[in-house]
């Protein structure tokens, strides 16, 4: 995904005004690191965005604006160095950045329960919905024997959460999202709300995807003497659920444990 630095021809949806805010972040970083400026021009950027965000104005004109402000910094600068011309254009650091995550997430279905819902959580709303598909049923035949089976309270959790964020409901949205998808219903939008919606559900997607992680790994360090088909099927949704807190980078996001429940672990 790619923006050219000049130009924002249409209203950008939720998922691109993330992804140019972050661009222009990245370039305030790289104005500050190399021409050794303070840090509170971004500290700047960041307070103008946020009053943008509570005073409801439009956020494609304003990130115009402040794309052209940090790029005629970085030229001004620029100009005082004589430099021999590159031998080919310079990849532009943000847009490498969030090509390279984007790859990372492209193998997940794409669950469309919004168009302009960010790519994100459309694309991690469907890895959830893969793991209800295809290794709920298999989890439960290889949990069966083990205290971890479908019954226990902890999977009897893990079931609930996994249902509340990723089953389709009457309207085809899973209840978790409800409140998501009626803010990018509203106009004139809430870029605030939805933001905060956005994020709400990648964190608890989040805390699902490593408390999941961190019981099948218990179970597959606990019972050597699992039969083949339940180490597989066990092996099979370690795997993939760990892939998906990398690919998505949730590894950090964990749940805050009690120390009584941190210490039974």
């Amino acid at each position: 995904m790619g923006y050219d630095d000049r130009v924002i021809p249409r209203k950008l949806t939720p998922g691109e005004i993330t992804a140019v805010v972050e661009k222009i972040r990245k370039k305030y970083e790289e104005y500050i690191y190399k021409y050794f400026k303070s840090k509170s021009l971004r500290e700047a950027f960041e307070e103008r965005y946020l009053r943008s965000l509570r005073a409801s104005v439009d956020v494609s004109s304003f990130l115009l604006a402040e794309i052209g402000a940090i790029e005629e910094l970085i030229k001004r600068e620029e100009d005082r160095i004589v430099l021999p011309p590159p031998s080919e254009p310079r990849p532009d650091i943000a847009d490498k950045v969030i090509e390279e995550n984007r790859k990372r997430i492209v193998k997940y279905r794409d669950s469309g329960f919004h168009p302009d819902a960010s790519e994100d959580a459309r694309r991690l709303l469907g890895a959830l919905q893969q793991i209800a598909e295809d290794h709920w049923p298999a989890l439960t035949s290889a949990l069966r024997e083990t205290a971890s089976n479908m019954n226990s309270l902890e999977m009897l959790n893990l079931d609930s959460q996994l249902r509340y964020l990723s089953a389709p409901g009457r309207d085809g949205v899973p209840q978790f999202l409800a409140r998501y998808t009626g803010q990018l219903k509203r106009f004139p939008r809430n870029y605030a709300a939805i933001d905060r919606e956005d994020k709400e559900f990648i964190l608890e997607a989040a805390f699902f995807l490593n408390d999941l992680l961190s019981i099948l790994e218990r179970v597959r360090r606990v019972y050597k003497d699992l039969n083949a088909q339940a180490k597989e099927s066990l092996g099979a949704a370690i795997d993939f659920t760990w892939g998906v807190i990398g690919d998505f980078r949730l590894k950090d996001l964990k749940r805050r444990k009690t120390r009584n429940a941190a210490e039974e672990r």
